[in-house]
């Protein structure tokens, strides 16, 4: 009898030890929640010499074409393309696409092959307080169609020869407030004296 009891009692104990384990654990899978998620907007925008071209961008841009004006003394501006990602707390976006907006002289059957992305996001706060996100990598990359000559087929039609050039830029460890457009590099465009704007916004998500 004694050794029943002692079975029973024994089997009792594990079974109220086995409960407040899976409650426990219950709990703590409970607790756990999505982490927010956070929009990735990289404006592309060009320096242009086309008249009437300044009142082109955004509003939300307002702040940035102030400051391309100051330092870089141009007036006149285009946006080229926007992009827009969706991230999370060490998240990383990846975009590979064709375009073409960035060839100096649009032709119908050319396009410039492109790739951007953001590597290893953090979101944390900066010495003043502020809201930041910091990123292991940025990198903008394109393949960009540069005429070099021409040709007349048996036909006696014109037909043009591309060569492609490759433009990129490419930041290692860099931050940005959050919801506030930033530049965050420049390139060159072929064959132009045009400069090619890169402006990151990231910011919490609507939904």
């Amino acid at each position: 009898m004694n050794s029943l009891k002692r079975i029973f009692s024994l089997l009792s104990l594990s079974s109220i030890f086995l409960i407040c384990i899976a409650t426990a654990f219950g709990q703590a899978e409970a607790k756990l929640q999505a982490e927010p998620n956070y929009d990735a907007i990289l404006h592309v925008v060009v320096a242009s010499s086309e008249p009437g071209q300044s009142d082109s961008l955004p509003q939300s841009l307002s702040s940035v074409s102030k400051q391309l004006r100051s330092d870089f003394g141009v007036t006149n501006f285009k946006l080229l393309n926007t992009y827009l990602g969706r991230m999370t707390n060490s998240g990383s976006l990846e975009y590979k696409g064709v375009s073409n907006a960035y060839a100096p002289v649009q032709e119908s059957d050319t396009l410039t092959f492109l790739d951007w992305n953001l590597t290893g996001m953090k979101s944390l706060q900066n010495a003043a307080g502020q809201s930041v996100f910091q990123f292991q990598a940025f990198r903008f990359g394109a393949r960009v169609p540069i005429k070099t000559s021409s040709f007349k087929d048996d036909s006696g039609k014109v037909n043009a020869v591309y060569n492609y050039e490759s433009i990129g830029l490419t930041l290692q460890r860099m931050s940005v407030v959050e919801n506030s457009p930033t530049l965050v590099g420049t390139l060159s465009q072929p064959r132009t004296n045009g400069t090619i704007f890169l402006i990151l916004t990231v910011r919490s998500a609507a939904k």
